[in-house]
């Protein structure tokens, strides 16, 4: 009986390690999968400028 007590106890941190590890690893494919939404919204038009220089955009508020 104290010999499976103390096989208990030693087995109680690794088990707890890779459950934490799975359960880090889900809620990270979870989120990579959903992705981030970013929405652009202004009340003023988006000034773009093309010509020579490579396309600029100015947007004066981000919500994400």
């Amino acid at each position: 009986m104290v010999d499976l007590t103390a096989l208990m106890m030693a087995l109680i941190w690794p088990i707890a390690l890779l459950t934490s590890i799975v359960v880090l690893s889900r809620t990270l494919i979870v989120v990579a999968r959903s992705g981030i939404r970013v929405e652009i919204y202004t009340r003023q038009p988006i000034l773009i400028s093309t010509g020579r220089s490579p396309l600029q955009a100015e947007v004066g508020k981000v919500r994400i």
